[in-house]
């Protein structure tokens, strides 16, 4: 297999991808296959060494981010590289040479992998050197677009670990992701390359005796490895032999050198800078064990060296960890700097033996990180990426429709084109266009995904055209949708987000207007509570009305009602209307005051005698003491009492004789 690395950093520098790009390199080459490094230098010129295999293109120095050499993504190279022939090409970070990889990609229809080697969301400080919260967000927002931005437009994605893995999906990468630990040459590492008396000279260069307790750092001194945590505990320690020493440079090693300064202790905190790489196997073995508190790690792979290398690892409790640290057998965790003391404390009080059977076991947990399994399993992820690219569909046409684009797209072994909706945002971001070729993960999740599109676009016209609450939505879509709650629940989130369904605003109108269309605010608690409005909003939306509307709508019901109790007392009209009132909704005290302010005054003497002559009507088949005693019942009934009922009788007999 021919394979085209393009990376922004390469040899002489020394980084993390650096070491991860010349491992893979050796491991490939070992399995027989031909590697190309395409990188930068600083110069203004294209520069090919045929017999490296390494083309560099021209780039400018970067002096405040470590030295780092830039190239312009637009670069005039593709004749050299066409005559690569390359089979796959892998890019190994985001921007200048590694977006140039991408265009290329793209121009000479090649597939392409992409190793995802920093967490850049742990970076953002850099862009917020005084911590304000909104560029923070902001910046993390950048990351977590641009991050999906690259991880969708490749074939496969490689992730060092499981956390870099659940990081990629939570951003939104929808390409394979393959965790792939990175490789190490550890030969270097090893014993019989180790000429023992230079690493104790090492040791003694720095003042040290032989019986001192020594942890050693490794990496770049910046604020992200949060260094100031381990100077702290040395400090703090009363281990009067501990030291420490930090290997390595950078923009804030003048920061960590005035903390250990600060905790006076200065004298057992080392900084020996920047040394080269091939010195760097003994810095671990002259010592006694590794010391790190990044929390920023993808993978790190100076704790692997230090495990080969025979050191325990001191390490922050992260999830790259996980694989390589047994508590008290290759390592040891800890969260602050007194429980990193009371570590150290533990293992400096171990005797030779215990010392010696738990440098044997870090050896073999680091076993499975050479660059042999790691050549093999980056080339199984080429070989899958090379079968895909094989199967990617082509853009045939394209039509806009509303929030989304619907594609037909095709390849050669399927029988008939597909169509499918693509959301408009989609469509932009992957820089879509007649005769784009789309993978087939893409297609597949675009695919299961129709259900959803097509929910989404007739239920914004739904919420556009009609008052709904969040309840009501769900319902909608649970009897017209086959889809998964958690996708329900999404398509409503989404409706909120664009205020398109908002439950307050739906409580506080709906609330105004029922109320002005006579309703009380029981009634209205009522129709809200049954189109889902919660308790809290309920609240707040009857707090808002105006209580002499209430009062007015109670008097209006009392007035249309009044006249429905006929033939009744005035003290059972007065009950009635109240009972009535109280059952639409409105209080007592409400029902009573309406009462109070509108005309119930009538004649109890015409009321008595109309039931009367209802009720003689009503019972004039029956015989005259039966009928009198059910007349009475009747009237007594309407609330009359008796002596009203005798007396109404009593003239009605009256004028009868007469």
């Amino acid at each position: 297999m021919r394979i085209g690395i393009f990376t922004d950093s390469y040899l002489p520098d020394i980084n993390g991808v650096v070491t991860s790009v010349v491992t893979l390199r050796k491991a490939l080459e070992q399995l027989g296959h031909t590697v190309f490094i395409i990188s930068n230098h600083q110069g203004a010129k294209i520069t090919m060494d045929a017999e490296e295999k390494i083309l560099r293109l021209p780039g400018v120095e970067l002096k405040r981010l470590y030295g780092y050499t830039m190239s312009s993504p637009i670069n005039f190279a593709h004749d050299y590289i066409e005559k690569m022939r390359l089979d796959v090409i892998h890019t190994q970070q985001e921007f200048g040479v590694s977006l140039y990889g991408r265009q290329v990609a793209h121009d000479l229809g090649i597939p392409q992998v992409y190793t995802y080697h920093t967490m850049y969301a742990d970076y953002t400080h850099y862009i917020n050197p005084f911590d304000f919260d909104r560029v923070d967000k902001a910046g993390k927002w950048v990351v977590k677009k641009f991050t999906r931005l690259m991880g969708n437009n490749v074939q496969a994605v490689i992730a060092p670990s499981q956390k870099t893995k659940d990081v990629l999906e939570s951003y939104g990468v929808r390409a394979p992701i393959y965790v792939v630990p990175t490789g190490l040459d550890l030969d270097a590492f090893k014993p019989e390359h180790i000429e023992m008396d230079d690493a104790l000279q090492l040791r003694a260069s720095l003042g040290l005796k032989p019986d001192d307790h020594v942890l050693v750092f490794v990496g770049r001194l910046a604020k992200e490895k949060a260094l100031e945590m381990p100077i702290r505990a040395v400090a703090a320690s009363r281990d009067e032999k501990l030291h420490l020493v930090v290997v390595g440079s950078g923009t804030d090693e003048e920061y960590f050198q005035s903390i250990a300064k600060s905790c006076d202790a200065q004298d057992r905190v080392h900084f020996v800078g920047k040394v080269p790489r091939d010195h760097i196997p003994y810095y671990y073995v002259a010592f006694d064990g590794f010391v790190s508190a990044s929390l920023s790690e993808t993978q790190g792979l100076t704790y692997i060296e230090a495990l080969a290398s025979g050191l325990p690892v001191f390490g922050r409790r992260d999830e790259v960890l996980y694989d390589l640290v047994e508590e008290g057998k290759t390592g040891y965790y800890f969260d602050d700097e007194a429980e990193l003391v009371k570590k150290m404390d533990t293992f400096f009080a171990m005797g030779e033996a215990e010392r010696n059977a738990q440098s044997a076991a870090c050896i073999e947990k680091s076993e499975p990180y050479s660059k042999e399994i790691f050549g093999r399993k980056i080339l199984a992820v080429y070989e899958q990426a090379i079968d895909d690219y094989s199967h990617t569909f082509d853009v045939e046409k394209i039509r806009m429709k509303d929030d989304f684009v619907e594609l037909t797209v095709e390849r050669e072994s399927d029988p008939e084109p597909i169509r499918l909706l693509v959301p408009l945002d989609d469509f932009f971001e992957l820089k879509i266009a007649l005769h784009t070729k789309l993978d087939a993960y893409l297609i597949t999740g675009y695919l299961e995904m129709q259900e959803f599109y097509h929910a989404y676009t007739i239920i914004k016209r739904k919420v556009l055209s009609k008052d709904m609450t969040a309840y009501e939505l769900r319902q909608y879509l649970r009897h017209h949708f086959d889809l998964e709650e958690g996708k329900i629940e999404q398509l409503v989130q989404e409706m909120k987000e664009k205020h398109w369904v908002d439950d307050r605003k739906y409580a506080l109108e709906k609330s105004a207007y029922w109320h002005e269309m006579g309703n009380s605010k029981k009634s209205i608690t009522t129709k809200l509570k049954k189109v889902g409005i919660a308790s809290d909003l309920i609240d707040e939306a009857l707090v808002g009305l105006d209580d002499s509307i209430e009062l007015a709508n109670a008097k209006a019901l009392a007035e249309r009602v009044k006249h429905t109790f006929k033939m009744q007392s005035s003290r059972l009209k007065r009950k009635n209307v109240i009972h009535k009132l109280v059952m639409k909704g409105y209080s007592v005290d409400i029902a009573n005051t309406a009462i109070d302010e509108i005309d119930m005054e009538q004649d109890d003497e015409q009321a008595c005698r109309n039931a009367l002559k209802k009720a003689m009507r009503l019972y004039s088949a029956l015989e005259d003491e039966k009928r009198v005693l059910k007349v009475r019942q009747y009237c007594l009934r309407k609330g009359f009492s008796s002596g009203q009922i005798d007396e109404q009788l009593e003239e009605m007999s009256d004028q009868f004789e007469d």
